[in-house]
């Protein structure tokens, strides 16, 4: 039989253990996903900010060849059906506040753009 100070030992570990995996699954930052979808990017709106640590990522789920144009950070690249674009760390890069975004390719014909928020914290 144990002593009660060998159970009170075991019970802290085993409580320790159970918030230090709570604490790792748990803090996971996901990724803030916008879809380029024929001539509309959804979820590219400002009531959605994207806080410090997060990545967005822009996947092409639609049938053409999109563009990703984010002037503030310098950046334009094409997206193939089916292929997405990641910006890691994008409120680490930019200053809080409202961005567009747009498709270089479909934004005079169809007016494909968005704008995303990066929070201050």
């Amino acid at each position: 039989m144990r002593s009660s100070s060998a159970r009170l030992v075991a019970l802290v570990a085993a409580v320790a253990t159970l918030i230090l995996v709570a604490a790792l699954t748990g803090s996971e930052v996901r990724p803030y996903v916008v879809a380029a979808i024929d001539y509309h990017f959804h979820d590219a709106h400002p009531t959605l900010p994207i806080g410090p640590g997060r990545d967005l990522i822009v996947r092409n789920q639609g049938r053409n060849l999109h563009n990703v144009t984010i002037p503030a950070l310098g950046l334009s690249r094409d997206v193939r059906p089916g292929e997405q674009v990641v910006i890691r760390s994008i409120a680490d890069r930019l200053a809080p506040g409202r961005y567009q975004l747009f498709c270089r390719i479909h934004l005079e014909a169809f007016g494909m753009k968005g704008v995303i928020v990066i929070a201050s914290e």
